[in-house]
């Protein structure tokens, strides 16, 4: 009877340094994962910031480019318009003077 009681006891040790171990394991899992998902979640960050930034490095330069344009365009306008104003102005000014006076 006393072997047997020894028994138990010894399987029933036994079974608490198994379910501790078990616990033990599932708290390091648990660590370990959360530990993971912020890695996961800090490159997920990281590679969003980065596709945000040469996206926004892309665009401006495209709107560089295009206000370029855009500038030269003015330019060349501009500068139409001035020479027509140069050849003219004198005779606009004679019209306006003779549409006044008469």
């Amino acid at each position: 009877m006393e072997e047997l009681i020894k028994t138990i006891i010894e399987v029933d040790k036994e079974a608490r340094k198994m379910t501790d171990e078990s616990k033990k394991q599932l708290e390091d899992s648990k660590t370990a994962i959360e530990q993971r998902v912020k890695e996961i979640e800090q490159h997920y960050e990281e590679s969003v910031e980065e596709i945000i930034q040469l996206t926004t490095e892309d665009e401006n330069e495209f709107l560089e480019s295009e206000k370029e344009k855009i500038d030269k365009k003015y330019e060349a306008a501009n500068k139409k318009l001035q020479e027509i104003y140069e050849k003219n102005k004198d005779a606009w000014v004679k019209e306006l003077v003779s549409r006044t006076i008469d």
